[in-house]
């Protein structure tokens, strides 16, 4: 071969190495975007950091199975910093800068608030996967967590047929523990219960020096607990040492917190210990069992909870939504995922056609020394979403809301 015809052949195989290059990034799909949106610091990193990794599992496992539409899904995960003005701004900066076509987050109600105007202004949709105090329908949101009738009144009946009438109420100082206890008041009525006394410590605080002689001068039969983050392990801390026996149900409290209270504490902080959720990591059953192993390849050895598993659930509805329409679009997704069915852990879940929130169990679970829950009651099927409380008109209940909003200074948390 002469040296002309060498270099020609050494030319057209450089020429068809760089066409073939751009060719396989040429046919290779574009990513759909999708942003994931939980604090990875402040006092609520320690119930959000697993909810963040299921998500992320969720979104590798639409991926194993072809994205959406042919397309990969690509996370943007942003930092919520527990901090309800930082969730407005990245819910703005993933729909606005990264323009993505869905978020997944969020855990305070403060933080949820903050983040809704934000999704009326960009037309963006949210799928939110906690339980909340309810009193809020917005078509730019689906609610995979509890609804208070799915949560709140099986936890107090249950309490109050186990324990007795007389009730402590113990909350961080935001709007999700300040509604819930005012919506268990006239359930607590209707069950012919009493409140004895009623305590607000701030998001984040460890200063709950006070609650001990609470307890003893009230005397109740069990304490209803709606602090979040990481004031449980304060809260929990001062009970052990204050000896008390007072049973506790906690709304915000789940399997992976409890392992986290006892490496801290030890086991005796689970002594009469109560949760009510959607979803425990022992319920039997083979769908649970495949759901529990899709997980833990991805985060081996979590502990997984009912948040983890809406956030789950949500992705995988929004996915199927998106594959079954045919499109992206938030506005189109945000009308045609109502009524969709998804085959979850605890069995086929649906999202209610008027409402936007969830039919799914419901359980009450007593904590074990292992760190898991018992399930000691469950409903019989799914439970209806109901997000407007018994007690008063939804007008009355936004009412409430606007009024604490203004008392704190036009945020949804004590200053």
């Amino acid at each position: 071969m002469d040296d002309k015809l060498f270099l020609r052949v050494i030319a057209l195989t450089l020429l068809l190495s760089v066409l073939g290059v751009g060719i396989s990034v040429w046919l290779k799909p574009k990513p759909v975007f999708v942003g994931v949106l939980h604090s990875q610091t402040g006092t609520m990193a320690m119930s959000e950091q697993s909810v963040l990794q299921a998500t992320l599992a969720a979104i590798d496992d639409i991926n194993a199975h072809g994205g959406v539409l042919g397309r990969p899904l690509k996370a943007i995960v942003v930092d919520g910093a527990s901090d309800e003005k930082v969730f407005a701004q990245a819910a703005e900066q993933l729909l606005v800068n990264n323009r993505v076509e869905v978020i997944f987050g969020g855990w305070t109600s403060a933080s949820r608030k903050a983040m809704l105007p934000v999704l009326a202004e960009h037309k963006g949709l949210l799928f939110y996967p906690v339980q909340y105090e309810g009193i809020e329908q917005s078509p730019h949101v689906i609610y995979t967590g509890m609804a208070p009738n799915q949560q709140i009144y099986p936890a107090l009946t249950y309490m109050s047929e186990h324990f007795g009438k007389k009730v402590l109420l113990v909350g961080s100082d935001y709007i999700y523990p300040r509604m819930a206890n005012a919506i268990a008041r006239p359930v607590l009525m209707s069950l012919g219960a009493s409140v004895c006394d009623e305590i607000y410590f701030p998001l984040g605080s460890q200063d709950v020096d006070s609650l001990n002689k609470i307890v003893k001068r009230c005397q109740p039969d069990y304490i209803l607990n709606t602090v979040n983050g990481d004031t449980n392990f304060a809260l929990f801390k001062a009970l052990l040492e204050g000896n008390s026996q007072t049973p506790i149900m906690s709304l915000s409290l789940s399997d992976s917190e409890l392992r986290q209270l006892i490496m801290l504490l030890g086991r005796d902080v689970l002594h009469n210990h109560y949760a009510s959720w959607g979803y425990f990591q022992s319920i039997n059953g083979a769908e649970n069992e495949a759901f529990i192993r899709s997980i833990q390849a991805k985060v081996p050895d979590a502990a997984i909870t009912h948040p983890m598993k809406a956030a789950w659930d949500g992705v995988h509805l929004w996915a199927n939504a998106v594959n079954l329409s045919g499109v992206l679009d938030a506005n189109i997704i945000s009308v045609n995922v109502l009524g969709m069915s998804y085959p979850s852990a605890t069995g086929a879940v649906s999202i209610d056609i008027e409402n936007r929130h969830l039919w799914q169990p419901a359980f009450v679970g007593k904590a074990k020394s292992d760190g898991n829950f018992e399930i000691i009651w469950q409903s019989h099927g799914s439970v209806a979403p109901d997000p407007w409380p018994r007690g008063h008109t939804p007008e009355a209940w936004e009412n409430m809301e606007q009024s604490l909003y203004q008392q704190w200074g036009g945020t949804w948390q004590a200053p």
